[in-house]
């Protein structure tokens, strides 16, 4: 379904026409940023469009940011120079899939998926016989407030392609390597790191503040690692916990699938997509409207009260 394009005087025509496969946060971020630096014309298919339950909601969004929204992924692809997959990770190599039939030589494909180098290696595979290029891109940071100008690690054979279009529509890259799978296994090494200690905070503080004993929990972390300004970053890691922790636990699953590609047991990346998910699993979002505080004690007692209405106690 065509929605009207808006143009800015201020900015001029993109000559390249942009494709989504996948619009959901990022890919809408994107769009927002890129819309600061010049008019571009994009189109999108999201699958949440073939569900009754999602396809209004789906359909504003193409509307709110002036997309061309598409019945089918390659009704997107079809005419687009740059397609950019941006779905869930269970879904990335369905996605490049669905745009071989629309795909060919001279177009870019960007997969900014967070999945496993080898999922990566595969998506690209296929891109690869159509006589695309692909990119194998890993979003190092949230989307927002940064949006277009979120730092991303580039890798492939359509890479150094990729350089000149990134540099006009003033994103923060870096590239590191011509080989598939390098960016994401930067990427998934890392979240061992950062998502977990997003699940420690989780299982920490919820306990300390179910045993009211938080505040000494906290004076004791600031002294052993002085400087980390807990109370705030135990807000902050919560907060993602709870809007994102869906996401984040299928992310982890992947890193725990690098991990075991890579000879290692991921047994800590599997452990954190667990706890993710439990807090995901709360549906806590929708308390909140939404808008989930960074305040780590309202949203432990939100947590605590969710998990033992759940389990049915009183």
């Amino acid at each position: 379904m065509p929605y009207p394009l808006r143009m800015s005087d201020q900015h001029s025509k993109f000559p390249e026409r942009f494709a989504f496969i996948g619009f959901g946060e990022a890919a809408q971020a994107f769009v927002k940023g890129w819309r600061t630096v010049a008019d571009i014309e994009v189109s999108a298919y999201d699958i949440k469009t073939d569900m009754e339950a999602t396809r209004t909601a789906k359909m504003a969004d193409y509307l709110r940011h002036h997309v061309n929204g598409a019945e089918t992924a390659a009704d997107a692809v079809t005419g687009a120079d740059v397609v950019m997959s941006a779905v869930t990770a269970a879904a990335s190599v369905e996605a490049a899939r669905s745009a071989v039939p629309a795909l060919g030589p001279g177009q870019l494909y960007l997969d900014i998926n967070s999945c496993a180098p080898s999922k990566k290696r595969q998506s690209a595979e296929m891109i690869s016989a159509t006589g695309a290029d692909y990119v194998d891109m890993a979003v190092m940071a949230p989307v927002y407030p940064a949006m277009h100008k979120t730092p991303l690690l580039i890798g492939g054979p359509g890479a150094t392609r990729v350089e000149e279009l990134l540099q006009r529509l003033e994103m923060k890259f870096e590239i590191v390597s011509d080989r598939v799978g390098d960016a994401s296994t930067l990427k998934m090494v890392r979240s061992v790191m950062i998502k977990g200690i997003e699940a420690l905070v989780s299982e920490c503080i919820v306990a300390a503040v179910r045993e009211g004993i938080d505040d000494k929990i906290l004076a004791s972390l600031e002294g052993s690692f002085p400087g980390m300004n807990w109370e705030k970053r135990s807000g902050y890691m919560l907060e993602r916990m709870v809007r994102h922790g869906r996401r984040r636990a299928e992310e982890m699953r992947e890193v725990a699938k690098t991990m075991d590609d890579l000879g290692i047991e991921g047994v800590m990346a599997a452990a954190t997509a667990e706890r993710q998910q439990q807090v995901a699993d709360l549906n806590l979002l929708d308390e909140f409207d939404g808008q989930p505080p960074e305040d780590y004690r309202v949203l432990a007692e939100a947590i605590l009260k969710a998990r033992a209405a759940k389990k049915g106690n009183p």
